[in-house]
């Protein structure tokens, strides 16, 4: 009876042995299936997503939207020059909360994005103006979900105590989801057809949820069919300012895509008054150019990892990774009220996110002290020091 028993416990562990292989395996070939559906990451997947609104290229083979360009807080004699020069207004947007003006810009008949862009530098060079990029999750930070789906999540926040913990984030929409029960979400969209599937976002949401915080506010600026997700500067632009209206303290965003001198500045406005912006690092592999708006000097860049905390083989590299958290074969929610294991970049950032939003309760300038604090507790990773790879270290 007792060899019997002993048996029976090596088959146990055998067994136990195999399976884990098994979704390790799977979780490899999960990451596998993801990045092959992001080889064309960069530039020219960028194109592909962004096909249905026929972009042009600006000079770097990145899609923008045609004949336009974008003016932040134009003086009003270049204004008046463009318009003279047979520019149109297509839109001037106010945006209170950061004290900006926003204005989109037609270019004259026959003229292209790139002509636009240099007709109105040489009108005013000391104007911010820029053309209107394309963004996207199958760029840099989409990540993937395995097909091994697990039990009914049961539960979210409910029952938890204290002091609100809100954090925004701009991804695609935000389905109702037993992870997400007990934490207070408001959405809105700004885009004129949002995209129907919410899986990314509302697996972002839940591993916010699962972290602490119990006020989530979504601003989906997606929009596309269910194979292309992909939005446009002005969407983020418009969801970034009502973040900042909301007061909302640190602002996760899981998007990815060339760099644009107007988030540029409207970014650094938002810091500057006192959020914390969140994002992943991307997921273009180690010899991908930097993924924005991770790599800006004000934002934290957050790296995947594994449970044995080996980066993410798939994660963006630089000097501008800051920190790396889990997101490897990562539970989070998934369509039907289950779970799913989700990896990717983008399924690290929320919990560095959830962590600042513990800390900076309120909108101040002062909530740089919080970034610095988790800096000061990352465990070190890969080279000592801060490096390419892991960043300062892992964050727990």
């Amino acid at each position: 009876a007792e060899d019997a028993a002993e048996e029976a416990a090596k088959a146990a562990e055998d067994a136990a042995e195999e399976q884990a292989q098994a979704e390790q395996e799977a979780a490899e070939d999960a990451a596998d299936a993801a990045h092959d559906a992001e080889r064309m990451a960069g530039a020219a997947g960028l194109r592909e997503i962004a096909a249905p609104e026929r972009p042009e290229l600006d000079r770097e083979g990145y899609p923008v939207r045609r004949g336009e360009v974008v003016g932040l807080d134009l003086p009003s004699h270049t204004r008046e020059a463009a318009l003279a020069r047979g520019f149109t207004v297509v839109e001037s947007t106010r945006l209170e909360a950061i004290d900006a003006v926003v204005t989109r810009l037609a270019a004259p008949a026959g003229m292209s994005a790139n002509e636009a862009l240099a007709a109105l530098r040489a009108i005013d060079p000391a104007a911010t103006v820029d053309v209107a990029h394309y963004y996207g999750l199958h760029y840099g930070t989409s990540g993937g979900r395995s097909a091994r789906v697990g039990l009914a999540v049961t539960a979210g926040s409910s029952g938890r105590r204290g002091p609100p913990v809100r954090v925004g984030m701009i991804d695609t929409g935000v389905a109702a989801h037993p992870a997400l029960n007990g934490v207070t979400v408001e959405a809105r969209e700004f885009t004129p057809a949002a995209a129907a599937d919410t899986g990314h976002g509302t697996a972002v949401a839940s591993l916010l949820a699962r972290d602490g915080a119990t006020q989530i506010v979504a601003a989906n600026v997606f929009r596309g069919d269910a194979t292309r997700h992909f939005t446009s500067a002005d969407a983020i632009i418009r969801g970034l300012a009502w973040l900042s209206e909301a007061d909302v303290p640190v602002i996760n965003i899981s998007l990815a895509g060339p760099r644009n001198l107007i988030l540029d500045r409207l970014i650094a406005r938002v810091v500057a008054r006192g959020h914390i912006v969140v994002a992943a690092a991307g997921n273009g592999g180690p010899a991908a150019p930097p993924a924005y708006p991770a790599a800006l000097p004000n934002v934290v860049a957050v790296t995947a990892v594994d449970s044995r905390n080996r980066v993410y083989r798939y994660a963006n590299r630089g000097a501008y990774v800051l920190v790396a958290a889990r997101g490897v074969a990562v539970p989070a929610a998934a369509p039907g009220g289950r779970l799913g294991a989700y990896t990717g970049t983008s399924f690290a950032a929320p919990h560095v996110a959830a962590v600042l939003a513990r800390c900076a309760r309120r909108v101040r300038p002062s909530n740089s002290a919080c970034v610095a604090n988790m800096a000061r507790q990352a465990v070190d990773l890969g080279d000592p020091g801060r490096d390419p790879v892991y960043g300062l270290g892992l964050i727990r």
